[in-house]
């Protein structure tokens, strides 16, 4: 057994830090806190670590319940995680591994013999198959971990889902030795991510729910974990369904490892089953497929006899083909020769005519130029004849206008003499005006003298002054530097000031820019906790969604279970179907169903040498109401064999007889007979109904007259106003001449083997199976559509789960970018402080330079004092100054004034001076100006003479060339001419060219003409190569040489053979080329399949054996537990209640392993009555007994109580305590209780508290 040592929980409902519980090793420990503290948290997590897989179990919707949810001031959880310690005690307890051992053995002889069903049928992308193996493959394990597999397998890609399936699993009985050392440390781990994996380890190794669950199975921790009794859960053993019951005692009696065995061998053995029932139906079409086979190999092997027969004269006929095109060609080729040679002559003869013609264009062109070349002259002489006019006309009219330009030249000669003799006058009157304005401007400059030399003695004056208020201003600048100097420095101390405040408004606007990044940090704080929540939200909404995806999966995947098992019904109705139609073909092919005599005869009928038609029964169609008439009638008459002639008949009854084969009726259908005698009229006979052809109804007629027509009726009754010979009913009684009467009817249950039923049967399992397999296949569309939507559902749900990742992933990133801003925050508000110290250091430096600016300034104070006495002794000198400035100001009056008239006067002077050059300059341009026109004059004089002689001498040349256009005209008709001689001689040349190109033209076409045949005949010859290279896998010229073609070879007669050849081989159909191999192949798989079958059965012996020594062995253990259970908790009712009593009872079942525990409990001075009527303590007691009772059977290593005493009084509180504190040497007992009698048992309490809210704590006493 093993001892409980400490518990570590991580991230689990409210325990969000990590939290370690250390137990004692005996005695009770106690758990102890205010409702809601989280105390049965515990009691979870300790169930939950040990493999709970049902959410509600735990107080969830939802497995990701139990991760950490978050409060207001902690985030979410990302992963809960539990850790159980335990220890190997030195007490033994009872193994069930040697029956284990030996029912896993079975288990494997079971694997070893079942068959891979992918190695049997052939290997199809189907996602039901995939679906079928991933069901075999978790048949190993246990519900709860398939439920897992299932879960993680919608999640996962459906690459990871194939390699799962595709893998072939076996009975793996453990991954882990189970067998501990006394004193060796065992841990238990189980975490579980949002994202939805889940871990076990055991020892920190990874393990399977599976080994968890042996480790602790047999202990009351597993399966129904007796030893663990949730809140709520001691009342739910009492009002449980008996069936619900018994599961308790089932883990106390160690049968929860049967009961998956149990469960393992079951759906091997209907696995087994369903493989056995597969095999059989390959096995059957294979055997038919073989006998197919067989057929095609026959018919594959004369295709190839024929084919070669074909392929021998296929090469002759190409190779004579071949030999003449080759002929052809050769002939060909000397004829284009020939006629090339003749184009060659025809070529020259055109080449020398060309030339002539070349010759004659050439002097026809000449001629041409000549008379350009005059027309050109002659256009040339008008052309300057018309210039020569043109300039005449233009030279009278300059003569014109230069007259024009000597009379205004003239007068405008006459102006400019005018001009000059006035300016002369004006010239004598300004030498008048110069000579007097330099005498005034001389008189000017005598004075101006006279008035400098009196100033300069008066500024003498001055600047003696000026020396001595100079000395005085020096020392005043000393006390004024003394002043500056000590202002200077107030305003160093005023300008360090500034800058302190100005450093103290700078610090001020960082302190406020601090401030603003604290609260924009602050605002982007609180914005990202937003964003937080609302990623959240959608997180929850996507899980939401994820939720309704799988709903729609599983709604989905209900679809496709419906549509699977519709595929499935359909598929068994066809297979019986098959099976029953097979079975009948069979006795069709074998004439089961005839007497021996005709099958014997049919079985020889290679050995007659007659082709039967088949039986009468086969040709006849009748309808389902007549059959009993028809066979009561004909009788054997029914089994007569159909031939074709009576030679065929003859034949027949001679072998017959001669081999003494037995007695039968052969009847002659001839297809040639006139159907004459059917005119009669059949309706309401027998002969109407049958349904034959009519060659067989004229058979019919001459063979069986009477029955032919023998007329129909609805009864006997009707037989009186018959008047045929013969009557019968639809039932089958006949009525002879109306004599004679047959009737009766088979004894129910005896067999009555009808031909006609037969037949019919036959045709209606035809149609029905055509029918079933077109519902197969809609069946199996339907199926592949579901299966698709359920593809695409798991897409879709896999896409969701990477984008919750995704967004969990952001969301980790945003709350890291949270603590970041939280850091950021806090040297934001560091750095405001910092600031804010430096702030107060400025001001207390200000306050320095303003008491050492005061000082400052009253040094000034005194300077300027100083600086006042030298400006009143400045004062008096500047007085001294400004009268003998005053005088110097005067006497600058004055010789300014002078100065001024001595510049007036200067300046008349020269302006005297300028009027005069202007009037000289005046004169003198006039002068040159007149002369400038006087040659004007002359020079217009000269041009209109010399254009006057040239308007003489172009008249002249107009009068002259009026003669030569008589002469023009002459040399240009004599041009004109001798071009029309040299265009008709071209045009002649032109003629017989074309009479020498046309002779030219023919050869040409000719030589094309066999060019074309010989590209034709090469064409032949190539497509020839090309079939053959085709047809035969040659080339032509392979073929020639080794082909030898007999003499008298008629190539249109095996023409005419291939094509007959051609002809068989196409109407042979389809070949299976591959029959031989295939037939190989599928009589070795019948074999293998033959094997597989007998291991199939084999492996369905084994588990029939197995299942029945599982529920041999449990129901014994079963009853041992139950017996002795049953006596303990009559023992501990009686004590706890202090009498009355208290029993289990077996429901009345066929099986002891499914029969309910009833609870029958009577407490004293009570009667006995129902249990849904004892009062909650009395409920509360009972359970107790049941779960002590079962405890001393199969001891726990730890009990967990989550507030079993609640509904008790003292008193049985009281009586609790001592029970547990008895048993407490054996097994630890944690309790999760409020009461205080319960804490005072325990040696060691654990309280549970939430100092922070929505956060679990644990604080421990122990007690000595």
């Amino acid at each position: 057994m093993f001892k409980l040592q400490r518990l570590e929980i991580t991230g689990f409902k409210s325990f969000a830090d990590y939290t370690e519980i250390v137990f004692t090793g005996k005695g009770i420990t106690a758990v102890v806190g205010p409702n809601g503290c989280g105390k049965s948290n515990v009691s979870d997590a300790i169930s939950w670590v040990l493999g709970e897989q049902r959410p509600t179990s735990l107080r969830g919707q939802e497995m990701k319940d139990v991760v950490f949810q978050g409060t207001s001031k902690r985030d979410p959880g990302g992963m809960a995680e539990v850790v159980l310690h335990l220890e190997r005690d030195e007490t033994e307890y009872v193994s069930d591994e040697t029956e284990l051992e030996d029912i896993d053995e079975k288990l494997g002889e079971i694997d070893e013999h079942s068959v891979d069903m992918s190695e049997v049928e052939p290997e199809e992308d189907d996602p039901e198959d995939l679906v079928e193996v991933v069901a075999e493959a978790v048949e190993g394990e246990d519900e709860e971990e398939s439920e897992e597999v299932v879960k993680a397998a919608q999640v996962g890609s459906a690459q990871t889902i194939q390699k799962r399936v595709r893998t072939k699993r076996r009975w793996r009985p453990r991954n882990f030795a189970l067998e501990f050392a006394p004193g060796e440390a065992v841990s238990v781990t189980r975490r579980l991510y949002l994202s939805g994996e889940s871990e076990y380890l055991l020892n920190n190794k990874n393990c399977r729910l599976r080994d968890i669950q042996d480790l602790f199975a047999g202990t009351g921790l597993s399966g129904a974990h007796y030893a663990i009794i949730e809140q709520g859960r001691i009342g739910q053993i009492l009002s449980s369904k008996p069936s619900n019951r018994r599961t308790l005692i089932e883990e106390a009696a160690g049968i929860s490892k049967f009961r998956m065995r149990q469960r393992a061998a079951e759906s091997r053995l209907a696995a087994a089953k369903q493989n056995l029932g597969r095999i059989t139906d390959i096995v059957a079409e294979i055997e038919k497929q073989t006998r197919s086979l067989r057929r095609q190999a026959s018919k594959t092997r004369r295709y190839k006899v024929l084919k070669e027969e074909f392929r021998g004269l296929l090469k002759k006929t190409y190779a004579s083909e071949g030999a003449s095109f080759q002929s052809r060609l050769a002939e060909l080729e000397g004829l284009v020769a020939n006629a090339i040679e003749r184009e060659r002559e025809c070529f020259e003869a055109v080449t020398a005519k060309d030339e002539e013609f070349r010759k004659a264009t050439l002097e026809a062109r000449d001629a041409e130029d000549r008379v350009t070349e005059v027309r050109a002259k002659h256009a040339e002489n008008a052309l300057r004849r018309d210039r020569t006019k043109r300039e005449h006309e233009y030279q009278v009219t300059r003569m014109e206008e230069l007259a024009e330009r000597a009379t205004n030249l003239a007068a405008d000669l006459r102006a400019t003499e005018s001009r000059v003799g006035d300016l002369l006058t004006e010239l004598g009157k300004l030498d008048k005006e110069v000579a007097a304005e330099q005498e005034a401007a001389d008189k000017q400059r005598d004075r101006l003298r006279e008035a400098e030399n009196v100033y300069a003695g008066k500024l003498k004056k001055l600047n003696e002054f000026e020396k001595e208020l100079e000395e005085v201003r020096s020392e005043h600048l000393q006390h004024n530097a003394a002043v500056e100097r000590l202002e200077e420095i107030g305003r160093q101390f005023e300008g360090s000031i500034e800058r302190l405040r100005q450093r103290t408004d700078g610090l001020e606007r960082e302190h406020e820019r601090a401030r603003k990044t604290h609260e924009e940090r602050r605002n982007e704080f609180e914005k990202l906790g937003s964003d937080l929540e609302a990623e959240k939200a959608k997180l929850s909404e996507l899980n939401e969604e994820r939720s309704g995806i799988l709903q729609k999966l599983d709604k989905a995947k209900e679809e496709l279970s419906a549509k699977t098992d519709v595929q499935t019904r359909l598929t068994e109705r066809y297979s019986r179907v098959h099976h029953r139609l097979e079975t009948l073909e069979e006795l069709e092919e074998k004439k089961a169903i005839y007497s021996p005599s005709v099958q014997k005869v049919f079985g020889e009928q290679k050995n007659i040498g007659v082709r039967f038609i088949g039986t009468l029964a086969d040709k006849l169609r009748v309808d389902k109401n007549a059959e009993r008439a028809v066979e009561n009638l004909f009788g054997q008459g029914l089994q007569s064999i159909l031939v074709s002639s009576k030679k065929d008949a003859r034949k027949t009854i001679e072998y017959l007889n001669r081999n003494e084969l037995g007695r039968i009726a052969v009847l002659v259908v001839d297809k040639e007979a006139s159907p004459g005698e059917l005119n009669g009229n059949l309706n309401g006979t027998v002969g109407g109904v049958l349904g034959a052809e009519d060659d067989l109804l004229t058979a019919l007629l001459r063979a069986f007259p009477r029955e032919m027509h023998a007329r129909l009726i609805d009864s006997l009754r009707d037989a009186d106003e018959a008047d045929h010979e013969i009557a019968a009913t639809w039932d089958g009684d006949i009525v002879a001449g109306g004599q004679l009467y047959v009737s009766g009817r088979t004894p129910e249950g005896e067999k009555n083997v009808s031909i006609l039923g037969f037949k019919r049967e036959l045709s209606e399992l035809k149609l029905g199976a055509s029918e079933l397999a077109a519902g197969i296949k809609r069946a199996e569309e339907d199926v592949e559509t579901a299966s698709a939507t359920v593809a695409s559902l798991e897409d879709r749900l896999v896409d969701l789960q990477a984008l919750i990742v995704k967004i969990e992933r952001e969301s980790l990133s945003k709350e890291v970018h949270a603590r970041s801003l939280a850091q950021e925050i806090e040297r934001a508000e560091r750095h405001r402080t910092v600031v804010s110290d430096e702030i107060s250091q400025n001001v207390s430096e200000i306050e320095s330079l303003e008491s050492r600016k005061r000082e400052a300034a009253e040094n000034a104070g005194i300077a300027s004092k100083a600086l006042v006495l030298t400006e009143e002794k400045m004062g008096r000198i500047g007085e001294s100054i400004g009268g003998a400035r005053s005088d110097v100001d005067d006497e600058n009056v004055v010789l300014n004034r002078r100065r001024t008239d001595a510049e007036v006067a200067a300046e008349r002077l020269r302006s005297a001076k300028t009027a005069l050059e202007r009037v000289n300059l005046e004169r003198s341009e006039l002068e040159s100006r007149a002369i400038r026109q006087k040659e004007e004059i002359e020079e217009t004089r000269l041009m209109s003479e010399a254009l006057k002689k040239s308007s003489v001498d172009l008249a002249k040349q107009i009068e002259a060339a009026a003669g030569d256009e008589e002469g023009e005209r002459d040399e240009l008709n004599e041009a004109i001419t001798h071009l029309s001689a040299a265009r008709e001689s071209s045009d002649n040349k032109s003629t017989e060219l074309a009479e020498i190109n046309k002779v030219a033209a023919a050869a040409r076409d000719d030589r094309a003409s066999l060019e074309i045949r010989k590209t034709e005949t090469v064409s032949s010859l190539k497509n020839l190569d090309e079939k053959i290279a085709e047809d035969l896998g040659t080339s032509l010229e392979q073929l020639v040489e080794s082909v030898e073609i007999e003499e008298g070879f008629e190539l249109a007669k095996a023409r005419e053979e291939v094509r007959r050849l051609r002809s068989r081989l196409d109407n042979f159909g389809a070949i299976n080329m591959l029959a031989l191999d295939e037939l190989s192949e599928t009589e070795e798989r019948l074999e293998f399949l033959t094997a597989q079958k007998s291991d199939v059965e084999e492996s369905i012996k084994a588990a029939e054996e197995a299942l029945r020594e599982i529920k041999r062995r449990s129901r014994q253990r079963f009853k041992d537990a139950f017996e002795a259970i049953n006596k303990n908790f009559t023992d501990f009712f009686s004590e706890l209640f202090g009498g009355g009593t208290g029993e289990m009872v077996l429901l009345e079942a066929d099986d002891v392993l499914e029969a309910g525990v009833e609870i029958i409990a009577q407490p004293p001075g009570k009667r006995l009555q129902n249990m849904l009527l004892l009062s909650g303590g009395e409920k509360a007691m009972t359970a107790i007994a049941l779960v002590l009772a079962i405890f001393k059977y199969r001891p726990s290593p730890f009990c967990l109580l989550d507030e079993v005493d609640a509904p008790l009084d003292d008193a049985n509180v009281g009586r609790f305590v001592n029970r547990i504190e008895s048993m407490s040497e054996n097994t630890q007992f944690i309790v999760i209780t409020h009461n205080k009698r319960t804490m005072e048992a325990a040696k060691a309490l654990y309280g549970v508290t939430m100092q922070e809210a929505g956060v679990s704590k644990i604080v421990s006493v122990r007690f000595d």
